[in-house]
C-alpha cells in the first residue's frame, strides 16, 4: 500500500501540473485521502463483517490485525476530496478527474499485498494459472474448514489467484485514465469542458471490473438485502448508475461549449 501511494502521489504530481496543483497542493490532498481513505476501509469491513465484531466490538479499532474494504476507502477518500476543494475553493470536478486517475494505481498495489497475504482469495480452480497458498494462510483455513484438505496439508487447494487479476486489471485502468485526463485538459486547463469524463470512466471500468472479479471469489461475501449480489456488486452496480449520468453531464457540457463556440465565430 505505501508504495501504491508513493507511485500514485507521483503520477499526481504530474498531471497536476495541467491543473493548476502544485506540489504543496498535492501533498495535502494525498495525506487527506490517505488517512480517511484507511478509515472509510477500515469502517465498510466492519459493517460487512459485523458477525464477526459483534461479540467484541472493541476489536474492530484493531487495523494491524487487517481488515480493509476498498469501495469504502474510495468512498470516504471521494468525500475527502471534495472537502478539500470547498476549503481551497478549487474546481470539485476536474479534482475528482485527478483523483480517479490515480486511484487504481494504488489498488493495483494494494492487490498485490492482498496476493501475497492470501486474503480476497479466489476459488478453487485447476486450472495453468492457478496458485496454492501455504499452511496457515487464509485459503488453507478455509479449506480445511470445508473439509477440502487436511490439517495435515502443507498447501491449500489450487485456486484462482483473483488479486493479480484485479491487480493487472487497475494497472489498464490507470494507463488509460492518465491518457484520458491528458486529452481532456491538454489545453484548457480545469475550466475543460470535458470535466468529469475522468472520474465517470474510471467509475464505469473499475465498476465493470470488479462486478467480474466478485464472481471468481471465494472469501465470505456479504449480500446486503438478501440478494444474489454481494456488497461490492451492489456498489458496483451504483457505480455504472453514476458514470452513466457522468457521462450524460459531461456531453450536455460539451455539446453546449461547440454551439458556443460556433456561435462565437
Amino acid at each position: 500500500m505505501a508504495i501504491g501511494i508513493l507511485c500514485a502521489y507521483r503520477v499526481l504530481l504530474a498531471l497536476g501540473r495541467r491543473v493548476g496543483i502544485d506540489g504543496d497542493s498535492a501533498g495535502s490532498l494525498v495525506t487527506l485521502t490517505v488517512f480517511s481513505g484507511l478509515a472509510g476501509a477500515r469502517l465498510f469491513y466492519v459493517v460487512e463483517h459485523w458477525a464477526w465484531y459483534r461479540a467484541d466490538p472493541a476489536s474492530a479499532l484493531k487495523i494491524w490485525e487487517g481488515g480493509l474494504m476498498f469501495y469504502g476507502s474510495a468512498i470516504s477518500g471521494a468525500a475527502a476530496v471534495v472537502a478539500w476543494c470547498a476549503a481551497r475553493r478549487r474546481p470539485l470536478l476536474t479534482t475528482l478527474d485527478l483523483f480517479a486517475a490515480v486511484l487504481p494505481i494504488g489498488q493495483a498495489f494494494g492487490r498485490v499485498g492482498c496476493f501475497m497475504n492470501g486474503c480476497c482469495h479466489g476459488k478453487v480452480w485447476d486450472g495453468p494459472a492457478a496458485v496454492s497458498f501455504p499452511a496457515g494462510s487464509v485459503p488453507w483455513i478455509d479449506h480445511v474448514s470445508a473439509g477440502l484438505i487436511p490439517e495435515s496439508a502443507a498447501r491449500s487447494m489450487p485456486v484462482v489467484p483473483v488479486q493479480l487479476l484485479e491487480a493487472a486489471g487497475c494497472l489498464a485502468i490507470a494507463a488509460a485514465l492518465a491518457a484520458l485526463f491528458k486529452k481532456a485538459f491538454s489545453a484548457t486547463g480545469g475550466d475543460s469542458p470535458w470535466r468529469g469524463i475522468v472520474a465517470a470512466g474510471y467509475l464505469a471500468l473499475y465498476g465493470t471490473l470488479r462486478f467480474w472479479t466478485e464472481t471468481l471469489r471465494a472469501d465470505e461475501r456479504a449480500h446486503p438485502f438478501g440478494g444474489d449480489f454481494s456488497i461490492s456488486q451492489t456498489i458496483s452496480l451504483g457505480s455504472l448508475a453514476l458514470a452513466a449520468a457522468l457521462f450524460a453531464a459531461v456531453a450536455a457540457r460539451v455539446a453546449a461549449h461547440r454551439r458556443r463556440s460556433r456561435g462565437g465565430a
